[in-house]
């Protein structure tokens, strides 16, 4: 990539500029995926590079996995050309830097060594320690699979694109600090150097890359070339002493190239860099702003502000949480500073001139101020809500096989501790997630809390309005109470939300059953099956469905529609007595004698004390001639309900019926004789 001479001047390729169109256009293209996922409904999965912990996690094959792959070989290749010019997140920090520059602001890179350890730490956590776990505790491998929406995660095409995006809140954050507030105090593409895990991915993959910005001329040493980087790296001493840059955050963005006034730059294969160090040879120019005892404060500092902010109100995400971390513990030592030495600058600004801090310090001192109450506040907020969690999770951990008032016990200990913590995240906190919100829910109905439970769900709904499962518990609790107007409200609501995850459709068929149940009981009969077919489409394994359209066919003497329901209910469900007395009750319509004393027989072994199916058992037997089986059957009804009249006439008419029987028969033989 050589410059051109034209009419003795030279013409230079303005690779900045270049490099600028390719940056927006990765932004054009997102809104062009997006776009066509807002009118065709469906689209190709977001070509997120965490979309990699999903397949590395669970399995899942994705788009953004095997995109990441493709990157990752075209890295090992060429170098970090994707993070220079195909990264929406450099975009934003060289956006910033460009903006900050507008302004005179010019931030001077902070140069930390716990800040460059940091992306292979965050590496580490989400890539590599998973793994770990996986193979030291003996948890099971993912299977790795292909998905579709149905299945919760589709693998390539999906109707749900934002599945794994932050909601606005949290972008525009991530883009704020990510892309403004981390270059505005550590300096430009800081994110990269200091945060970002894929970054650390990138960078090992560069140093085997063969692909190199390397010296092909003379070189005069004269600076340009390092006073052009963005990365900050100290491009003449390293070509001078290896011949090539070989720190792996060069983002090839070629600006060196392009600035060399010699033409002595170019891109192009040379041996990879591997362990190439400038540690002994030009390490002494790269000074780092802090000394090792505060590098290691800063490391803790690191740890302590990522615990906090990560999974904050079930909302921060880990690159997030990370970076503010970053931002933080620089902050906690320059504030550190700000007491101990005489003289204190930082980003163009004096904050501390011979032992006496500045305006600007106080105002310095006022905003770190409030940034450490907010991360007190937030401490306690993360240590309830873990410990929340923690319990929440027991609950559903304790054996079945436990004694019943010993499970109960442990239970209701559980249930307590985790409402303790949770309710105090809802009651202090600045934010309540739906998580929250749903876990809050959840203890409240299991301690009969129906009128607290009732407000966490509307609150809930009102973050989350197509939340299916919040509307259906909502529903439920409201019939519970007796407020079926508002049940009805919130199951029709329910109904027009689209299903498309199989987990979805089983919670919308579960919503049309209690639907049905509601209009059946307001003698809209005709709309209540119709209610239970739509419940059986949207799942047909839902067996409530089927049982309540049999029951309903039968009452409406609808009697094989009846038996074809009830049939397959018993297919997909436990032994259910109401089954089999429906069942058996058919069988008595069609006078099929046989059938309904098998389903009675089933029916008195789940309910041995049904004193109405031990009667309808032994009219039957009584019918097809088992007089003596008939008769201890309702002898055993009689002396265990002595008040059965009708019990007790049946009784005497079938031993009546057996001396008559009897007597004719002894008459025949006497008359034979």
């Amino acid at each position: 990539m050589k410059s051109e001479a034209i009419n003795g001047e030279l013409k230079k390729p303005s690779y900045s500029t270049w490099r600028a169109l390719s940056l927006t256009g990765v932004y054009l293209l997102m809104g062009i995926h997006m776009l066509h996922w807002k009118l065709a409904g469906r689209t190709l999965a977001p070509l997120e590079l965490n979309e990699v912990l999903y397949t590395l996690h669970l399995g899942i094959i994705t788009a953004g996995f095997i995109f990441m792959g493709l990157t990752l070989l075209f890295t090992l290749v060429l170098g970090r050309f994707f993070c220079g010019w195909l990264c929406h997140i450099l975009a934003l920090q060289d956006f910033s830097e460009y903006l900050l520059k507008k302004v005179n602001i010019k931030p001077a890179p902070v140069r930390s060594r716990s800040l460059y350890a940091v992306p292979f730490i965050a590496m580490g956590y989400l890539f590599i320690l998973p793994q770990i776990e996986i193979l030291f505790l003996g948890k099971p491998a993912p299977e790795w699979r292909m998905q579709t929406d149905a299945e919760g995660w589709a693998s390539f095409i999906t109707n749900d694109f934002w599945r794994n995006l932050p909601g606005a809140g949290i972008t525009l954050s991530t883009f704020f600090v990510c892309g403004f507030l981390i270059i505005y105090f550590l300096g430009s593409r800081s994110f990269c150097q200091y945060v970002c895990p894929y970054g650390a991915i990138f960078a090992l993959s560069d140093r085997l890359a063969p692909g190199k910005i390397k010296l092909t001329g003379s070189c005069n040493q004269c600076g340009l070339c390092t006073e052009v980087c963005s990365s900050h790296i100290l491009v003449h001493k390293e070509v001078l002493h290896f011949g090539k840059v070989v720190d792996h955050n060069c983002l090839k963005d070629l600006d060196c190239v392009q600035v060399c006034p010699n033409q002595a730059l170019q891109y192009g294969f040379s041996t990879p860099s591997l362990g190439a160090s400038l540690r002994n040879t030009v390490g002494a120019e790269k000074k780092f702003n802090f000394t090792l005892k505060e590098d290691l404060v800063l490391l803790l500092l690191f740890a302590l502000f990522t615990g906090i902010y990560f999974g904050l109100y079930d909302t921060i995400p880990f690159l997030l949480a990370a970076a503010l971390a970053v931002i933080a513990s620089v902050l906690s030592l320059w504030v550190f500073r700000l007491y101990r030495q005489e003289h204190l600058k930082i980003i163009g600004i004096s904050l501390k001139q011979g032992h006496k801090t500045t305006r600007a310090g106080t105002i310095f001192k006022g905003i770190y101020a409030i940034i450490l109450l907010f991360t007190v506040h937030s401490a306690f907020i993360r240590y309830n809500q873990l410990s929340g969690e923690y319990y929440y999770r027991k609950v559903s951990g304790i054996h079945s096989d436990a004694a019943a008032e010993l499970k109960a016990a442990k239970v209701a200990e559980q249930v307590g501790l985790a409402s303790l913590y949770l309710d105090r995240v809802y009651t202090y906190g600045f934010y309540r997630s739906a998580a929250l919100l749903r876990q809050t829910a959840s203890l409240a109905i299991y301690r009969q809390d129906h009128e607290k439970a009732i407000v966490y769900l509307q609150d809930m709904i009102k973050r989350t309005p197509d939340d299916l499962e919040a509307r259906l518990r909502l529903a439920k609790l409201y019939v519970v109470k007796g407020r079926e107007k508002e049940a009805l409200e919130q199951l029709h609501v329910l109904s027009g939300i689209p299903a498309n995850k199989n987990q979805e459709k089983q919670l919308k068929s579960e919503a049309l059953v209690v639907l049905g149940h509601l209009e059946e009981k307001g003698h809209f009969a005709s709309l209540a099956l119709s209610r239970y077919q739509e419940a059986i489409d949207a799942n047909p394994q839902n067996g409530e469905a089927w049982l309540a359209a049999g029951v309903l066919a039968a009452k409406s003497g609808d009697f094989e529609k009846a038996e074809h329901y009830l049939v397959k209910a018993a297919g997909l469900q436990p032994p259910s007595a109401i089954i089999e007395n429906s069942l058996a009750f058919l069988c008595i319509q069609k006078k099929d004698g046989r059938g309904a004393q098998i389903h009675l027989e089933k029916l008195l072994q789940l309910q041995p004390e049904n004193e109405q199916a031990a009667y309808n058992l032994a009219m039957i037997r009584s019918s097809m001639g088992r007089k003596k089986e008939a008769m201890t059957l309702l002898e055993n009804l009689a002396v265990r309900h002595p008040e059965n009249q009708k019990a007790a006439i049946a009784l005497y008419k079938i031993k009546n019926e057996m001396q008559t029987a009897q007597v004719n028969t002894n008459h025949g033989k006497n008359s034979q004789e």
